[in-house]
């Protein structure tokens, strides 16, 4: 028996093809030739000895991105080495996945700004005076701190801002869980950020529910929806441009012409916030050409329910029978002729009708189905008025319309783009019914996804966030939430629960996210820090803008020195561990540590308990229940990557409750499009309908079209350009904004107002120069950048940058965020609260 290495194979099959006289490429003997070694290099073992001695740990980078990446880090002599894409995940389409801010982390690890020890303020707030404390001076001095304005003001006016716990459940659920312990307060994250779709709650009482990206594959037609994909999510842009090699139509509807446009099939150019017409528009030809999914609309959604026509509710049993159950929803039978409790699925009840129903007190009504209203505001909303609504040519909207329908499965893909509005909520119901209406939900390759932050645990951590105060549980430590919104900009008269909940916040722990450099309203939050903050305390990596007006900066570890944690994100279904072995660098700490030397100090660490990440993860994994059951500690440590448990493969929601196997999570049961509560009622919005920008209209604000066209928006006379502050890929949000090498790579290195030549000339701006972007609330003044991929009406920057970064002003001082009504029926924090409105805003730039 002949034995062979694979170098020596390798070796042998080259010099064979050197010699052949014809060759299976076509080549010549000479071009093969240079592949043959013909004398010694020396320089290949100095290469290879270069990597002697190395040791390799498999980290996750960690930040809200949703790309939950991992990576095998190479250290020597306790020094990061290099790192690599480990391709490691069980389903190989997500092999590689990682991006230049995961390449680049060491840059931030070894950074110039890395905060090295523990310090306080001893100058102005934002002066850069600091004095060095031990560790135990600094853990004194906030706990006293916190005590002292715990007696002055209330427990609750200790406020965390909360981390985004499925980046690290270890490390930032630890957040959740020294609040609770505490009694503190704490914020909300998924709303504040303008992450979370609000339609999803307001349609199927989930917080969010989305496809993993790899069921991108299993599409015939894809919309990406106000996501600019291909900058925003690197490691999975490439799903799109694959099933897109496979003869599947991508199209992207967007104001802007950015990279995501310039890598699909059509861009679709519409005016800025006029999502919900143009969805609506689509729906309209989609039943106009007899398209319509009825069978679904049927069995599934609150079409085929009965809506009391003196009131705009839903009809109950209560209403037509004195002992019928107020809680159960009424469809009309024909056969009877009489209104008949709801029966899911079923194919009994008419979906379009109206009829005279005599109630339980005599009187006589008429009730419609939710459907045949929805038909009359589709009728609103033909192609030629949602044209002249949203700029898209007619044909467009008729043809994709077509398209779409005729496709299956046909999916949505819906950003932040529609989330950022004041009314985005209106758009998201819109796009999902478009999704009911063609019956794309709940079936593989369809769907309507928003992946707009990294919110998803994909297990139950409450045992880790909220401690047992007894042993059976039904008593618990949690702390006190105050959406993050009212933190910012006060309470308003319609705010949910505001006699329990409001209080000025006194103490700010910014344990997650940069709140001083990140938040909208920044000139609102100054006013607050200024007034009413008297206590700042800013864990941090690096010298962010909160760690620069904190009274307190307390350096945490970097991810590659975090001992352990355990990682999920909506993106893909796996749990990771992740590991850091580097050893810690200069004084810094890992978060646990820091919560637990606290609460011993404020005499809760023998509830808070854990001092060590491992503790906590195989609390997490032994208490998450049925998504993670079967994944120990022990497995996690050895796999490193383990998919959960799920029902479908890939991952797409609500396919049981569209077989008919269980019903909605609403009250109803059914996707309900029609919506009831009082608040809806009195705005008008019981249905998905189209109204004007709250801010950036130059129509009659947050009206329908037909009152809206009208009008004229007084204050785009003065501030006539809308203002949009974006995502870029050079940074997640403010982290890798000071990074050298990205810095390099993006542009000049520092903001840009990016403006269309049309609109720059009418200014005299010039490019290169500074200029000034301003309105009422604040400004910013930056170099110009002339950009035709900028639509006419409309100024762009891309944001995350640190105070020493900008020139004056802030690029989130132009912004001023109004709380809609709507978002305050219900408080449940990070599912149904005030969704930021940020790219509601308008303004005006002039030459500095």
């Amino acid at each position: 028996m002949t034995t062979s290495t694979r170098r020596s194979f390798f070796k042998g099959s080259l010099a064979a093809l050197v010699g052949a006289s014809v060759n299976p490429f076509g080549q010549t003997s000479a071009a093969l030739a240079a592949l043959v070694q013909t004398e010694a290099r020396p320089w290949e073992q100095q290469m290879r000895d270069r990597f002697l001695g190395e040791t390799k740990f498999r980290a996750v980078n960690m930040p809200n991105c949703t790309g939950s990446c991992g990576w095998n880090v190479f250290v020597k002599d306790g020094i990061v080495q290099r790192v690599e894409q480990p391709l490691d995940y069980p389903d190989d389409e997500y092999n590689p996945r990682g991006c230049m801010k995961g390449q680049t982390y060491v840059r931030r690890v070894y950074a110039a700004d890395r905060i090295k020890y523990p310090m306080r303020r001893v100058g102005a707030r934002g002066a850069g005076l600091w004095e060095r404390l031990s560790w135990d001076e600094a853990l004194d001095y906030v706990a006293s701190e916190m005590k002292r304005i715990s007696e002055k003001y209330g427990k609750n006016t200790v406020w965390i801002y909360p981390p985004v716990p499925a980046t690290g459940l270890v490390k930032q659920g630890g957040g959740f869980r020294f609040a609770s312990v505490n009694g503190f307060g704490i914020g909300t994250f998924y709303n504040w950020y303008g992450d979370l779709p609000l339609a999803h709650p307001i349609t199927w009482n989930v917080q969010t529910e989305e496809h993993e990206f790899r069921d991108v594959l299993n599409t015939k037609y894809a919309i990406i929806w106000g996501s600019d994909i291909f900058q925003t999510r690197m490691p999975d842009a490439h799903f799109f441009t694959d099933v897109r090699a496979k003869g599947v139509k991508l199209v992207y509807i967007a104001p802007y012409f950015d990279p995501t446009a310039s890598g699909v099939d059509e861009w679709v150019k519409i005016r800025p916030g006029t999502d919900a017409a143009l969805a609506l528009g689509l729906c309209h030809v989609v039943v106009k050409k007899g398209l319509a999914d009825e069978a679904h609309l049927r069995r599934t959604t609150s079409g085929p329910l009965l809506i009391r026509e003196d009131n705009s509710k839903y009809l109950k049993a209560s209403d037509v029978d004195p002992d019928g159950d107020p809680k159960t929803f009424m469809v009309y039978d024909s056969k009877t002729e009489t209104p008949v409790p709801d029966v899911y699925f079923s194919d009994e009840p008419p979906l379009t009708g109206s009829w005279s129903v005599n109630l339980a007190n005599g009187e006589t009504i008429t009730c419609s189905t939710s459907h045949t209203l929805f038909l009359k505001t589709l009728d609103e909303h033909d192609p030629e008025t949602v044209s002249e609504i949203t700029g898209v040519p007619v044909d467009v909207i008729e043809r994709i319309a077509v398209e779409y329908a005729s496709a299956d499965p046909a999916s949505i893909w819906s950003g932040t783009g529609i989330n950022h509005w004041y009314h985005g909520d209106l758009m998201g119901r819109a796009v999902i019914a478009l999704g009911c209406m063609t019956g794309n939900v709940g079936k593989q390759g369809g769907g309507v996804s928003p992946w707009a932050g990294q919110y998803r645990m994909r297990l139950n951590p409450t045992d880790y966030f909220f401690p047992k105060k007894n042993e059976d549980g039904s008593e618990r430590y949690r702390p006190v939430p105050l959406d993050t919104a009212y933190v910012v900009n006060g309470p308003t008269e319609t705010m949910a629960d505001k006699e329990k909940l409001w209080r000025q916040v006194r103490c700010i722990y910014a344990a997650g996210g940069n709140l001083f450099g990140q938040a909208s309203d920044q000139a609102q939050l100054a006013k607050t820090l200024e007034e009413e903050i008297e206590f700042i305390v800013s864990p941090e990596i690096q010298m962010s803008s909160t760690a620069q007006l904190a009274d307190v900066v307390l350096p945490v570890v970097s991810w590659y020195e975090l001992p352990m944690d355990i990682c999920t994100t909506p993106a893909h279904p796996y749990i990771q561990m992740h590991e850091g072995a580097l050893p810690r660098i200069y004084d810094a700490k890992p978060d646990i540590e820091i919560y637990y030397e606290l609460c011993k100090r404020l005499g809760t660490g023998d509830i808070f308990e854990f001092n060590k990440p491992e503790q906590a993860a195989d609390l997490l994994l032994k208490t998450g229940g049925p998504r993670v059951e079967g994944i120990t500690l022990e497995r996690l440590k050895k796999e490193r990557v383990i998919k959960v448990n799920l029902p479908t493969d890939p991952i797409a929601p609500f396919t049981e409750e569209v077989e008919g196997k269980k019903k909605f999570a609403t009250a109803s049961g059914r996707q309900e499009l029609y919506k009831d509560e009082d608040r809806f009622i009195e705005y008008g919005e019981q249905l998905p309908i189209h109204k004007e920008p709250h801010v950036a209209s130059p129509y009659g604000t947050s009206k329908v079209w037909s009152e809206a066209k009208k009008e004229r928006n007084p204050n785009m006379q003065a501030y006539p350009l809308v203002y949009h502050a974006r995502h870029t890929r050079w940074s997640v949000h403010s982290s890798w904004r000071t990074t050298d090498i990205l810095l390099k790579l993006d542009d000049i290195g520092e903001p840009l107002i990016e403006i269309n030549r049309e609109e720059a000339a009418k200014r005299d701006l010039v490019a290169g120069k500074y200029a000034i972007a301003y309105n009422q609330h604040g400004y910013i003044k930056a170099k110009v950048k002339v950009r035709d991929a900028v639509p006419p009406g409309a100024v762009l920057i891309y944001f995350g940058w640190q105070r020493q970064q900008i020139r004056e002003g802030h690029w989130n001082g132009l912004s001023r965020v109004d709380i809609n009504p709507i978002h305050e029926i219900y408080f449940v924090p990070n599912v149904w609260g005030p969704v930021s409105g940020h790219f509601d805003q308008i303004c005006e730039v002039k030459k500095a």
